[in-house]
C-alpha cells in the first residue's frame, strides 16, 4: 500500500476512517488527498428521490393553479394580477429553497446536514400544500362563481405568511 492509498482510507491528520471520494475529513474537517486522475463517483443522497418528487408535485400544482387563474379571471381584472404575482413569488421562493436543499444534499452526509435537509423538505412540502390550497379555492370559486372574496383573501394572507416566514428563515 502506498502513502497515497493510505490517504484514501484514513485521514493522515486525525486517523479517522474515510469513504471513497471524500474530500474533507468528517472528524477534523481537513482536506484529504485525491488522485487528480481518479474518477469521482457521486453518491446520490438518500433524499434525492423525495426532493425530486416534491419538485415535480409543486411544478404540476403551480401549473394547474396558473391555468385556473386564467380560467377564472380576465387578465385585466385586479385579482388576476394578484394571483399571478403570488404564484410567481411562490415559484421564486420555492426554486430558491429547492436549490439550497439540492446543494445541501451534495455535502457529506452527517446528522447536522441531514437534519437541515429534513427541515428544508418540510418547507418545500409547505409550498406544495399552499399551492394545493390555492387550487382548491380556485376550483370552488370557478364552480360557484360567488362574489364573496373572503376565502380568497384568507388564502392570500396564508400565502403571504408562508412567503414571509421563508424569507425570515
Amino acid at each position: 500500500m502506498t502513502l497515497q492509498d493510505n490517504h484514501n482510507h484514513f485521514c493522515i491528520y486525525c486517523g479517522a476512517k474515510l469513504v471513497p471520494n471524500q474530500h474533507f475529513c468528517s472528524q477534523c474537517g481537513r482536506e484529504v488527498y485525491h488522485d487528480p486522475n481518479e474518477e469521482t463517483v457521486k453518491v446520490p443522497s438518500k433524499f434525492e428521490s423525495q426532493v425530486n418528487e416534491i419538485e415535480q408535485e409543486y411544478n404540476s400544482k403551480q401549473a394547474k393553479a396558473t391555468e385556473l387563474v386564467g380560467k377564472l379571471f380576465d387578465p385585466t381584472h385586479m385579482s388576476y394580477s394578484k394571483f399571478t404575482n403570488a404564484i410567481k413569488k411562490s415559484n421564486q421562493l420555492f426554486a430558491n429553497q429547492l436549490k439550497i436543499t439540492q446543494r445541501m444534499m451534495e455535502l457529506e452526509s452527517n446528522e447536522v446536514v441531514e437534519a437541515e435537509i429534513e427541515k428544508k423538505i418540510v418547507t418545500l412540502n409547505t409550498f406544495v400544500d399552499k399551492m394545493e390550497d390555492l387550487i382548491n379555492e380556485l376550483v370552488i370559486q370557478l364552480s360557484s362563481n360567488k362574489d364573496d372574496n373572503d376565502d380568497i383573501n384568507d388564502l392570500f394572507k396564508d400565502m403571504d405568511d408562508l412567503i414571509g416566514s421563508v424569507k425570515d428563515y
